[in-house]
């Protein structure tokens, strides 16, 4: 199938001439593609021109015409062409567009941005606050607890029980979890931040299993650092939980995640 590229913002595009040769076109490929701009396609929203340097046997360069084009526009293409080959790879860009949008498919900058968040999501002062934009984003539901244990698939009973279980205390639900399972969080602060942001619930969990992956070979510091005279913070991570509070700086720590 047709490799998917990434742009340095993360968006993802496909080559004209992968198309062109995996849709299997007679016509030669500039021939092809102007053809296929007579359906109103728009540069540098739909597609972008890139010339590439091709080495000769003399030594020389020849100019080559590429193209980068979107995902929306590709699907169209593959419709156009009426074809098996076509349908197929409409059907494939279809799916993998639900995986972006979905955020089951990462690209290196956005696993990168996940990998800086990590850092600072094991601090229960974060955790705390995008508990609480989640809250406020949600209109302040009355059911808050019975929703959040459907969101995060165990109850407050079921927590009881397990700390029992292992015979400790805890004065909150996020000592308990200190004890059970620290990475889970990391995995409920990233849904609470994402959820917060207007993403999906579905996206928001696909975040925080990536978080928690990620969180499991970077072993962050976690720990509850509300109320300590001396922060031990590092200045990089005082420095993300800075853009990760202001709203507007988010889009900075997070890319084409925000």
């Amino acid at each position: 199938m047709v490799n998917i590229h990434y742009s340095p913002k993360g968006t993802p595009y496909v080559w004209a001439s992968d198309l062109h040769a995996h849709l299997e076109i007679d016509s030669p490929l500039s021939e092809w593609f102007s053809h296929i701009l007579g359906y109103g396609f728009v540069l540098n929203e739909d597609y972008s021109y890139h010339p590439k340097q091709i080495a000769l046997p003399d030594g020389d360069y020849n100019e080559k015409k590429e193209w980068a084009v979107q995902l929306d526009m590709a699907k169209h293409i593959a419709m156009i062409q009426r074809t098996d080959k076509g349908k197929a790879l409409r059907d494939y860009l279809l799916r993998l567009d639900s995986e972006v949008n979905e955020g089951a498919r990462l690209n290196h900058l956005q696993i990168s941005a996940l990998f800086d968040l990590c850092k600072v999501m094991g601090f229960f002062s974060v955790q705390k606050m995008l508990q609480s934009e989640h809250f406020e984003f949600m209109e302040r539901p009355k059911n808050w607890w019975d929703y959040r244990a459907k969101l995060f698939g165990y109850s407050k009973k079921q927590l009881q029980d397990m700390m029992q279980a292992i015979g400790k205390k805890y004065t909150s639900e996020r000592q308990a979890l200190l004890h059970l399972k620290k990475h889970e969080l990391i995995r409920q602060a990233t849904i609470d931040l994402f959820i917060a942001m207007g993403k999906s619930t579905i996206y928001a969990k696909n975040m925080g299993s990536f978080m928690e992956t990620i969180a499991k070979e970077l072993k962050p510091e976690i720990y509850n650092d509300n109320g300590l005279l001396i922060d031990f913070k590092s200045p990089s991570q005082i420095k993300t939980i800075s853009l990760l509070k202001n709203k507007n700086d988010r889009a900075k720590l997070l890319g084409s995640l925000a």
